[in-house]
C-alpha cells in the first residue's frame, strides 16, 4: 500500500523484509512517540501512516478510506477514533510536524501520544463500533492474545 515502509523501535540484529527501513529512535524513553519523531525524520513522504507493529489484523480498507478522507481535508494529525476512543497508532502524520514534535521530546514533554494531539492540529477520523472495526484496532500482548481471533 504504501511506497516507503519505516520501522522503528525494533532490535537493529532483527531480520526485516525486503523495502523495510529500519530507524532507530532519537529520544529514548518516550515509546510509539520516540518512534514516530524518528520515523517523521527519516521520512521522504509528505505524510506517514503510523501504526503498531502489534496490530495483526489491519484493514486495507479502512486505511484506504482514512487516507483519503485525510487527502479531502489535510490535517496534521487524523487520528481514526471509535466513540471517544482515539488510537493514536492508527493514525496519519503531517511530516511538516516534526520540527514541533522534536520540540516537545526536547523540553521533556509527556511520552503520551495522545497528549503530543493538544499541540497539533488534530482532526479524527470517526468509524463505527463494529466487529470489523475493532478487530482492526486490536493489537497483541501475549500469544494468546492470537487465539482472540
Amino acid at each position: 500500500m504504501f511506497s516507503e515502509i519505516i520501522l522503528a523501535g525494533w532490535p537493529k540484529e532483527s531480520p526485516l523484509p525486503p523495502g523495510v527501513r529500519h530507524v532507530d529512535d532519537n529520544f529514548s524513553g518516550f515509546g510509539p512517540l520516540g518512534g514516530i519523531e524518528a520515523a517523521l525524520k527519516a521520512s521522504v513522504s509528505p505524510c506517514l501512516f503510523v501504526f503498531g507493529g502489534d496490530m495483526p489484523w489491519l484493514s486495507t480498507a479502512l486505511i484506504k478510506a482514512q487516507a483519503e478522507n485525510f487527502l479531502m481535508d489535510p490535517a496534521e494529525i487524523l487520528s481514526a477514533r471509535i466513540g471517544q476512543f482515539a488510537e493514536p497508532l492508527h493514525s496519519i502524520y503531517s511530516r511538516n510536524l516534526h520540527n514541533q514534535l522534536e520540540s516537545y521530546l526536547e523540553s521533556g514533554g509527556s511520552p503520551a501520544v495522545i497528549d503530543f494531539y493538544k499541540l497539533a492540529r488534530t482532526r479524527y477520523y470517526d468509524l463505527p463500533e463494529t466487529a470489523k472495526t475493532m478487530k482492526a484496532f486490536t493489537n497483541i500482548n501475549s500469544p494468546g492474545d492470537l487465539s482472540k481471533d
